[in-house]
């Protein structure tokens, strides 16, 4: 697998989340980023001197090699957004963590679950010291939410963290609370899983430093305390169903790292393995069996 991103769509917005945002893209410029698509408004709403021209000189100025270009909508700006991903391989938008407001109309994750690609929400900074990658464990494991964390762990030296958040389910098929539920049996079925996937792994990425941590509570509450220090925290399709709406609205505002967010559209396959054609630094090579 070879998650290359050559074409970047970012958001360009009067407020200027988009600054750390294109720190982000810039920090990765020696990762094959050869175009860097600007998404702005219509310069009618923007006024003489327009938010995108001036990100596209800021953009052109932090990566001299790339080519860049400016899009403009006079629409809905989420929609644009949206609309606009699949002419890229990765979405990036700036969002404020202390108040409301993104370059995605306020909304960033809302975009994200809609978007054609995979999508890097990030905050304004200053951003913690970089610590490890952070994969939020589903299952069935997303493999294309693997490829982006292994990627990006080899890419910075980082180590792997398999961040798999359980807690006790609330309803039983009677649609009664079960209390007599053992809450050490959903532990073990939980710490089964995260073993199984944390072996898989290690063997496929001998390279690569792995780490599992299992962690009782609601997950998107767990993402968000247990990532303070990440260099990149990656979720899913199944953890964008799961946390969809306002909980996914949370994660994002409440996590201090970059967030990206793997949608359902983001994905190659239909069955659900989220399985593609690319091949990940440090990973070992099909035996052919």
């Amino acid at each position: 697998m070879d998650e290359r991103w050559t074409t970047v769509t970012l958001a360009a917005d009067a407020a200027m989340p988009h600054d750390e945002a294109l720190r982000w893209i810039a920090a990765r410029a020696d990762s094959g980023i050869e175009r860097i698509r600007i998404i702005g408004a219509d310069p009618a709403i923007e006024g003489p001197e327009p938010v995108a021209d001036r990100l596209a000189e800021a953009a052109r100025a932090a990566l001299p090699g790339a080519t860049v270009e400016v899009h403009r909508h006079a629409g809905p700006f989420a929609s644009a957004l949206v609309e606009e991903s699949d002419g890229g391989d990765l979405l990036v938008i700036g969002t404020f963590r202390s108040r409301r407001g993104s370059t995605a109309g306020g909304d960033p994750a809302r975009v994200a679950v809609r978007a054609a690609v995979p999508t890097v929400i990030v905050p304004e900074g200053p951003h913690p010291i970089d610590g490890d990658v952070v994969l939020a464990v589903e299952e069935p494991i997303d493999e294309r939410a693997v490829s982006i964390a292994v990627a990006e762990a080899v890419r910075l030296h980082r180590r792997l963290t398999l961040l798999r958040a359980w807690e006790m389910p609330v309803l039983t098929r009677t649609g009664l609370t079960d209390f007599a539920e053992d809450p050490l049996r959903w532990r073990a079925r939980n710490a089964e899983l995260l073993q199984r996937v944390t072996e898989s792994l290690t063997a496929r990425f001998p390279a690569v430093r792995i780490r599992p941590l299992l962690v009782e509570g609601h997950p998107g509450h767990a993402i968000a305390s247990r990532t303070r220090r990440a260099s990149l925290v990656v979720l899913g399709r199944g953890h964008v169903r799961v946390l969809s709406g306002a909980l996914l609205h949370d994660v994002v505002r409440e996590t201090a790292a970059p967030v990206c967010v793997v949608p359902p559209a983001a994905h190659t396959d239909s069955a659900g393995s989220g399985r593609v054609s690319r091949r990940v630094p440090g990973s070992r090579r099909p035996s052919g069996r």
